[in-house]
């Protein structure tokens, strides 16, 4: 399997409906990258046996891992909202079959966190959404 936060960047980037397309990541924005952005990031990984069985180093495992999803915009609220919006559609449309290997998606809520102090503002808001595959 690919990397997960490209397999999800790239779910986001195929699928992208607005009438601008973000700058597209994983890990962390660019500040020197133009705006807006969209950068998928790994939360946390956790393996899970499927049941009992003598060679646990080869057995096949159920993994959950949390990734976030950011947008970012400098200066204009106007476009977050949309990414939101679209990062929602996209994510919503796949979840019970997003492919590339990946089982399921589950998402939470949006929380904003913006970057009050540069200028002009940087708008930020994340999702964070849960992932299951095995292998």
């Amino acid at each position: 399997m690919t990397d997960v936060k490209v397999i999800l960047m790239t779910l986001l980037e195929e699928d992208w409906g607005v009438d601008f397309t973000p700058q597209f990541s994983t890990d962390w924005y660019e500040a020197k990258q133009k705006m807006p952005q969209v950068v998928v990031s790994h939360v946390l990984t956790q393996p899970r046996f499927m049941g009992f069985h003598e060679d646990l180093p080869n057995q096949q495992r159920r993994v959950t891992s949390t990734y976030a999803i950011d947008v970012w915009s400098k200066g204009d609220q106007e476009k977050r909202h949309r990414m939101i919006e679209e990062v929602d559609r996209i994510i919503q449309s796949k979840c019970s079959d997003p492919g590339g290997g990946l089982d399921f998606i589950e998402t939470s809520n949006w929380r904003d966190l913006d970057e009050g102090e540069t200028h002009p503002r940087l708008y930020r808001s994340r999702l964070r959404l849960e992932v299951r595959y095995y292998k």
